[in-house]
């Protein structure tokens, strides 16, 4: 019983990138390849953004927005306050010094920092590397929710949504997460969860889970009832098929999303270890796993 729980676990982690220009296979059947668009320049050209969930996908409706920020070694945000908004900074390369109210804290490649709403923050890229992050913020983001320059400066702490000492949450190790054993094919780990973390008090709707799948590692056909997964792979390849027959090869750099009640299985098809990052919105549970025969 907890082995078929778990097994349908790992079926959430597949989804995230930036829209493609042509349909994929398996589009119409309610999975999405998703790959990075070309971005634009962010925070009076300190860095890149490139949008992956969002504006750029307005026929996907999910709970919170989605993109890859790259900053240069030295370059960062300008100080800035999402109001009711909260954001969650995932690390895929380099190192990241994060101001957050009054608290500072480093974070690496493979962790990951949860800011709570409104707290006045900057992102600086400390390494002798550019900077990589997954940026998830939920609300979606809206140039309405940001005070920056002028507007940040008027800005009354306390009032608004807008944090006066918030903290941030740091989740430093991927595998310090609840550990989900599958067997030998593979391992998953829930970093965030509000639903099966409320000690953690995470200020988020959705789930992150980390997964790493050895060459052959596979699951079988699942579904999340009401739940839709964004399935984004940092090293390796992974496919994602159904039951019709439709697939896709989803690579590093890009993503699958796949809707909700979508009957999906995927698998790690290469000759490396696949690596991946899932994000299930709402939240997942194991109540919301459908197994298909």
């Amino acid at each position: 019983m907890r082995r078929a729980i778990l097994l349908i676990f790992i079926c959430m982690v597949i989804s995230a990138g930036c829209l493609t220009q042509s349909p994929s296979p398996a589009e119409d059947e309610g999975i999405q390849l998703l790959t990075p668009a070309d971005g634009f320049s962010i925070f009076d050209g300190q860095g890149h953004y490139a949008g992956i969930i969002g504006e750029e996908t307005p026929d996907i409706t999910i709970h919170y927005s989605m993109g890859l920020v790259t900053l240069p070694p030295g370059n960062g945000t300008l100080p800035h306050r999402l109001l009711e908004t909260s954001e969650m900074v995932c690390v895929i390369g380099g190192e990241a010094e994060i101001h957050c109210d009054a608290t500072t804290v480093t974070a690496r490649d493979g962790e990951i920092v949860v800011l709570p709403m409104g707290v006045r923050q900057t992102i600086t890229a400390t390494g002798d590397v550019p900077l990589r992050y997954i940026d998830v913020i939920q609300p979606p983001f809206s140039a309405a929710n940001e005070l920056s320059g002028d507007e940040l400066a008027a800005y009354t702490p306390g009032t608004d949504g807008g944090a006066t000492d918030g903290m941030p949450i740091v989740i430093p190790d991927p595998r310090a997460g609840i550990e989900w054993d599958i067997g030998s094919d593979m391992m998953i780990y829930t970093l965030a969860n509000p639903v099966l973390m409320p000690e953690k008090h995470f200020p988020i709707d959705y789930s992150i889970a980390y997964a790493e799948i050895l060459p052959g590692g596979s699951a079988d056909f699942n579904r999340l009832a009401g739940a839709s997964e964004l399935i984004y792979v940092t090293e390796g390849e992974i496919e994602v098929y159904t039951p019709a027959g439709s697939e896709i090869r989803v690579p590093a750099g890009s993503a699958a999303y796949i809707a909700p009640d979508q009957v999906k299985g995927y698998r790690n098809a290469g000759d490396t270890v696949a690596v991946i990052l899932s994000f299930v919105d709402p939240a997942w549970t194991p109540e919301r796993t459908v197994t298909v025969e």
